[in-house]
Parts: C-alpha cells; sequence; structure tokens
C-alpha cells in the first residue's frame, strides 16, 4: 500500500483547478454575454484567475508530487518543515483568488487603509516558495547521484528562484513613486514567464521522467542545466517590442530557439516511452510539440512584432499553461491518488482532451482573426462553451477524491499504467 502523505495537498490543488477553471469560463462568457454585476472588474477576476492557476494549481501540485516522490529517488525521509511549508502554500495560494478578485494589483480598501492586496499575497506567497527551495536543497545536499529527474527539479528550482526577483521588482515598481514602464515590463515577464515556462516546464519534465522511473530505459544524457540556460532570456519576449532593444531580441530569440530544440528532445524521448505514460500525459507531449514548434517559428523576420499586436500571446499562454501543465499535471495526480474504473477514465481524459483542444484552436483562431475569414464572435462562443467540459473533468475529479479510499486497485485492461504504478 502507498502512503499518501501529500494527498490533501493535491486535493487542495485540485479545488484551485476547479475554481480556476470555473472562473475562466466565466470570463469567456462574459467576453459576448457580459460580465455580471458581482464581477464587473474583468481584468481583476482575470487577475484571480490567472493566480490561482500559477499560485494554487500548478506550483501547489507540482510540489505535492515532488515532496511524494523525491524520497525514492533520494532514499532520504523528507525533511521537517515540508507539512509546514505546504500548509502555508496552500493557504496562501488559496487567499490570493479573493485579495485579486476585486482591484487586481490595485489598492483596496479594508478599514482606513488602502492595500495592495494582490502584492501583499503574491510576495507572501514567495516566501512560501524560498521555503520551499530552502528545503529541496537540504532534502537533496550531497547525493552521491542525482537521477534524471532531481537534475531537473534542481534547475527548475534555479529559476524559481530567478522568478522570485521578478516579484520582489515587480512590487518594487508598483510601490514605488516613480515607475519605470520598462521595469515594470522586464519584472512582470521575468516572473511570469519564467515561471511557467522555467519552473512548470522543467518541474512537469521532471515528474514525467520520475514516473516512468525504472520500468523503461532511459537516454544515457539528457539536456538539464543548458535547457534552464537556454530558458533565462526567453522572458524578453514577452515584453511590447518596442521597448526590447535589437541585441537583446537577437539573444532572446537565439535562447527560444534553444530552449525549443532542447524540450523537443525531451519530449521526443518521452514520446518513445508514451506506453508508460498516462493517456493525459501524452496528450500534454502534443501541446509540448506547438510548443516547439512555436518557438522555431519565431525565426521567421518580423513575426513576433506582428504577433504582439494579436491575441496570439492568449492562445500561446493556454497551450502552454492548460494544454502542457494542466494535461500533464491533471494526468499524474490522477494516476497517483485516483481509484476510478478504466470506463470513468477514458470518459474524463476524452472531455478534457476534448476540451482543451478545441478550446484551442479557438483561440488560434481568435489570434489569426485578421487572416482567417471567421467571425471572432463565433471563436469567443466556441472557447467559452469548450471550457464546460475541463470544468465538469475538475468537478469530478476533485470529488473523486475526496473519497475515503479503502485500498488502491489497477484495472487489469489498464496495462500501462499497471507496469509503472507509481514512484511514490
Amino acid at each position: 500500500m502507498q502512503t499518501n502523505t501529500m494527498k490533501p495537498y493535491a486535493i487542495i490543488s485540485l479545488i484551485a483547478l476547479l475554481v480556476a477553471a470555473a472562473t475562466g469560463s466565466l470570463l469567456r462568457f462574459g467576453l459576448f454575454l457580459g460580465m455580471p454585476d458581482w464581477a464587473q472588474n474583468y481584468l481583476a477576476v482575470r487577475h484571480a484567475h490567472s493566480h490561482l492557476m500559477y499560485f494554487g494549481w500548478g506550483t501547489l501540485g507540482i510540489m505535492a508530487l515532488l515532496w511524494q516522490w523525491l524520497p525514492r529517488l533520494s532514499g532520504r525521509p523528507l525533511p521537517h518543515g515540508v507539512y509546514w511549508q505546504m500548509g502555508a502554500t496552500a493557504i496562501l495560494a488559496l487567499l490570493s483568488f479573493p485579495a485579486f478578485w476585486s482591484n487586481g494589483y490595485g489598492p483596496t480598501r479594508i478599514g482606513a487603509l488602502m492595500l495592495p492586496l494582490g502584492s501583499i499575497v503574491s510576495g507572501l506567497s514567495g516566501l512560501t516558495w524560498l521555503f520551499f527551495i530552502f528545503l529541496y536543497v537540504r532534502a537533496t545536499w550531497g547525493l552521491p547521484i542525482r537521477p534524471l529527474a532531481v537534475q531537473l527539479w534542481d534547475w527548475a528550482i534555479a529559476l524559481l528562484l530567478l522568478a522570485c526577483f521578478g516579484v520582489i521588482g515587480l512590487m518594487a515598481t508598483i510601490l514605488g513613486e516613480h515607475p519605470s514602464f520598462f521595469l515594470h515590463q522586464a519584472m512582470l515577464h521575468l516572473f511570469l514567464d519564467i515561471f511557467a515556462v522555467g519552473w512548470f516546464g522543467m518541474a512537469l519534465l521532471g515528474l514525467a521522467w520520475a514516473w516512468i522511473g525504472g520500468r523503461a530505459s532511459t537516454p544515457g544524457w539528457l539536456p538539464t542545466g543548458s535547457l534552464a540556460l537556454a530558458l533565462a532570456p526567453t522572458f524578453f519576449l514577452g515584453m511590447p517590442p518596442a521597448l526590447v532593444p535589437p541585441a537583446v531580441y537577437a539573444v532572446a530569440v537565439a535562447a527560444n530557439l534553444a530552449t525549443a530544440l532542447l524540450l523537443g528532445w525531451h519530449g521526443w524521448m518521452l514520446w518513445q516511452r508514451r506506453a508508460f505514460l498516462p493517456a493525459l500525459v501524452q496528450f500534454g507531449l502534443w501541446t509540448l510539440a506547438v510548443h516547439v514548434l512555436i518557438g522555431v517559428i519565431l525565426l521567421w523576420p518580423g513575426l513576433w512584432q506582428w504577433a504582439s499586436a494579436t491575441q496570439l500571446r492568449v492562445f500561446f499562454l493556454h497551450n502552454l499553461l492548460l494544454g502542457w501543465l494542466s494535461s500533464v499535471l491533471l494526468g499524474l495526480i490522477v494516476a497517483q491518488w485516483l481509484t476510478i474504473t478504466t470506463e470513468a477514465r477514458q470518459i474524463l481524459v476524452t472531455l478534457w482532451i476534448g476540451g482543451v483542444a478545441v478550446m484551442l484552436i479557438a483561440l488560434l483562431g481568435l489570434g489569426l482573426a485578421g487572416i482567417v475569414p471567421i467571425s471572432t464572435l463565433l471563436w469567443l462562443r466556441v472557447a467559452a462553451w469548450s471550457s464546460l467540459p475541463l470544468v465538469g473533468v475538475s468537478l469530478i475529479v476533485t470529488v473523486v477524491a475526496t473519497r475515503k479510499e479503502v485500498g488502491r486497485t489497477v484495472s487489469p485492461s489498464y496495462t500501462a499504467e499497471a507496469r509503472v504504478e507509481t514512484p511514490g
């Protein structure tokens, strides 16, 4: 019987996914139906949605799986303080939703005070991430052998630390008397882009390789540190083109191409072992391939500048955070902690993949609205309705995860996961 020490935090991350998915659906329908009276500040609600996805779903879910599986890879027990860290991370992640709901990063009146609640919660969340980094270093310090998954987590956490500097810098630019727009944008994208592509991306690769474990052959070498170094300058491509000097742009594009190729290498190696991966992880690898393709086509002269004036960034972010992050993370959490029949699993997988695929197509259509002769309103409606299966899957998985299980079984017909019972 496998221990479920991190399952309560995985359940909290699923609750965050459910709330964020429902809020995302509200935002999608609000674009053509109008927002309800209790959610009039569209930008603030969007901040609440995105920060809950970042803090409560992505970060907490990754940490839960990492702490669950690290002892097997390190041969050491979890360090003291892990449960305090996970509890604090979970509480602040959930608080980010109401903190951003009313005014986003703007000040909110609390009694006689006007407080930037979003910035405060972000800063405090960053402190729990630093605590996590400290505990991880303590847990892995001096390991005689560092498996591939641990190496990827090492660099993912280095990029998380880099993203934390973005949070600090962003708070400084917001609270400063004479804020610099360049520094504000640089710190914003240092946080958002390095957090998403760096911390999330490399941590997910580590989780995927940890899941495979010793059940399939692993390559003799795969990029870890080189991938992290290539990722670091790519945040400049998230900034408005007018703010990025040509020399910096050239470096960022070259780094983005290198990142795409190295990510593609990992993706191809994982795809060759897809029989050992849950179906949602396999789907996530397809969206990773799209992410890699985007990194290559950005080499086309003038394409980045043109795309920045469209809605293609929305497609890019959802392909990364919904297609790649959420599909892989949901697939691994379900495989690790949920006992459901093969038929129910297949239904959930089909609903999720169908909803994500249709939404990504709709968002791509919105991004190419000036080229594709299809009504923008139609794309908005398709994107909104495609969000409902995602809410439904999130709800079902969350409810099932809260059930008290007497034992864990794997259907004999579910051969892929039967061969690779979780590494935890």
